[in-house]
């Protein structure tokens, strides 16, 4: 079982965003084998119906709960924010994967994406961890996992407004993991890289010029994520080929960095 190896008491119920596909489906299916029980939300509730349905013929007694909502419509994020923090069926473990981003220029881009990235990855996921930290912080235990990217590390051409939301969520993650150090509550940033999800072709990005070597599958993004968040770590770089380039990126002058993938960028 995924979370075996944890001396923490494992999670009772997870509300997992962006559950219909990726990582975060990934998520749910892990976190479900483990027998934690499960609010799933996403834009899609066809999908997510064939999730819970999934999940609950090959988990035994798993209560599923399935929350059809866009987290950039306020009425959406609203009716999710009410669930994070209901008492009556508590959740001890947000997971905020939810996530958009558009490949291609800034000023080329569609005015309306440009929103919905900032919506989705910083809004949302910001009232969130928000309500949860309210709720946990009282009853001094919980954990929110935000999934953030290596995109995080350096802004990125062609993908600017993608990584600087991400930079947020990683910077948001490091902040808040000091803020509830020794209070029971416990915040781990994710960092993957290349991932083989549907995210980049709903994006539209090009990646056709990117070297195969150094993608993972969602469900080790997925397992690395728990394994991490289960120890009460506060962050995780997916992958040794991720957490190579982030070590080397630490190391190297921001004004070198820039310009390396400034010069990729404009090559692809």
């Amino acid at each position: 079982m995924i979370l075996g190896t944890s001396r923490k008491t494992r999670w009772e119920r997870a509300l997992v965003t962006g559950a219909s596909e990726g990582i975060g489906r990934a998520i749910a299916q892990q976190l479900a084998a483990a027998g934690v029980d499960l609010v799933l939300v996403a834009r899609s509730g066809d999908r997510l119906e064939e999730l819970a349905a999934e999940l609950q013929a090959s988990g035994g007694q798993l209560d599923v709960e399935v929350m059809e909502a866009d987290l950039c419509d306020p009425e959406g994020l609203a009716a999710v924010e009410k669930r994070v923090v209901s008492e009556e069926v508590s959740i001890d473990l947000l997971v905020n994967n939810a996530g958009l981003g558009y490949e291609g220029p800034l000023y080329a881009q569609d005015g309306a994406e440009v929103s919905e990235t900032i919506g989705v990855n910083v809004v949302a996921l910001t009232r969130l961890t928000h309500a949860a930290l309210r709720t946990m912080a009282d009853r001094g235990r919980g954990q929110v996992i935000l999934v953030s990217s290596m995109a995080s590390l350096q802004g990125m051409p062609t993908t600017a407004v993608y990584s600087a939301t991400k930079a947020f969520i990683t910077s948001l993650g490091e902040a808040l993991y000091e803020e509830h150090k020794g209070t029971g509550v416990t915040v781990t940033t994710v960092l993957p890289g290349l991932t083989r999800t549907e995210f980049h072709e709903r994006g539209r990005w090009d990646l056709d010029k990117w070297p195969s070597v150094g993608w993972q599958d969602a469900d080790e993004v997925a397992a690395e994520a728990l394994r991490t968040a289960a120890r009460s770590r506060p962050e995780v770089v997916t992958g040794w080929h991720n957490k190579v380039l982030a070590l080397l990126s630490s190391k190297s002058p921001r004004r070198l960095r820039r310009s390396i993938i400034g010069w990729a960028a404009r090559r692809n």
